[in-house]
């Protein structure tokens, strides 16, 4: 195990000065199949909003004032293209969604250098609300799936298929809210390793789908077609199907896991993140004096997972810079993701 020590940051940060805009600007990543609106409503703690609520439904309706909230991008592919795209990476969004949808993309995600040209606007927008109680923003989100749900390989037209032949990693997220998941990873997985390119996967919750575990780990998990699944502690609770009360015995969990599929375990908690593969590496995650929000954090998290995945850092220096673009999006006041010279910043700040 390797903890977090000065000589790490100054071999990360000696890393990170060196590289060339330019140069990042030459990798593509494609990453599918998920764009929602995400409303957040930052409340209370549970109980007294849940008051609230219920007193104003007991007296047959009325408003609840004083309820911050925004509207900003989501879902899980969008929310990585974009955090990728901020870092100087080339990223490419394939989705289904309408025309309003579009215009949003174009707002919150074109204008900030991710490739559009794969979104299509034949489909429904997908929405969720996400309710974030107190000061650790525990979130409670209810969404409307919208052409999310029914996205398949089949969606995918021949521009797309070039698009991901030509890209150096293509990522697939949020299987838990697409009913095609299991079969859109498995083909699009085989598509792109037929043209050489490295596959990255992260499922989302997956306690809504318990029945459907065993086939996924079967077609998707523990095929040789996939190099990266990324997840969190509950996902490998589930994967893992062993019961964890300490971070060794995530550690562990994440390492029986490993035995029983092919892919490199990239995993990301709120205390640590690891990586097992050939052997495993824990780096703990950095310690904020402050927390806005915890939704989109795993997004973040990926995007610094899959940035220095492609500039071939090492395990340490990886889990590291992860680490830094999650705590850098979640401790700033708006949800902003870094860029090359702000994640430079905040880890020379660390």
């Amino acid at each position: 195990m390797v903890k977090l020590n000065e000589a790490l940051k100054t071999k990360l940060l000696g890393r990170l000065k060196q590289l060339e805009k330019k140069n990042l600007a030459g990798f593509n990543v494609v990453l599918l199949p998920d764009f929602f609106v995400d409303h957040f409503l930052t409340m209370d703690e549970f109980e007294i909003s849940f008051n609230r609520i219920k007193d104003i439904h007991l007296q047959g309706g009325g408003n609840l004032p004083g309820i911050s909230q925004k509207i900003h991008q989501g879902g899980n592919a969008a929310n990585t293209a974009l955090a990728l795209a901020t870092l100087g990476v080339k990223s490419h969004l394939i989705c289904r969604t309408n025309e309003f949808g579009l215009q949003l993309l174009e707002y919150f995600l074109g204008k900030n250098g991710v490739d559009l040209s794969g979104v299509k606007t034949d489909g429904k927008l997908a929405i969720t609300t996400a309710m974030e109680f107190g000061e650790k923003h525990t979130n409670v989100m209810i969404g409307d799936t919208g052409s999310v749900s029914d996205f398949s390989f089949d969606s995918l037209n021949e521009e797309d298929l070039d698009e991901i032949s030509n890209s150096d990693m293509t990522c697939l997220l949020n299987w838990t809210l697409n009913k095609n998941g299991t079969e859109l990873a498995r083909k699009t997985f085989g598509f792109a390793k037929e043209n050489n390119v490295k596959t990255f996967f992260d499922t989302g919750d997956p306690s809504s789908r318990k029945n459907e575990i065993s086939e996924l780990i079967k077609k998707v998990l523990a095929d040789k077609n996939l190099d990266i699944l990324g997840l969190n502690e509950n996902e490998l609770l589930h994967y893992s199907n062993i019961k964890t009360d300490s971070d060794k015995d995530v550690v562990n969990a994440a390492i029986s896991l490993k035995e029983k599929i092919n892919a490199r375990l990239d995993l990301h908690t709120a205390n640590f993140a690891c990586t097992v593969d050939k052997k495993y590496t824990v780096i703990p995650t950095l310690k904020l004096s402050k927390i806005y929000r915890s939704t989109g954090a795993g997004d973040a998290w990926n995007a610094g997972d899959i940035f220095a995945e492609l500039l071939d850092f090492d395990d340490d220096e990886r889990l590291m810079f992860a680490n830094s673009v999650a705590g850098y999006y979640i401790s700033s006041l708006e949800p902003l993701h870094p860029t090359l010279e702000t994640i430079i910043e905040f880890i020379s700040k660390s």
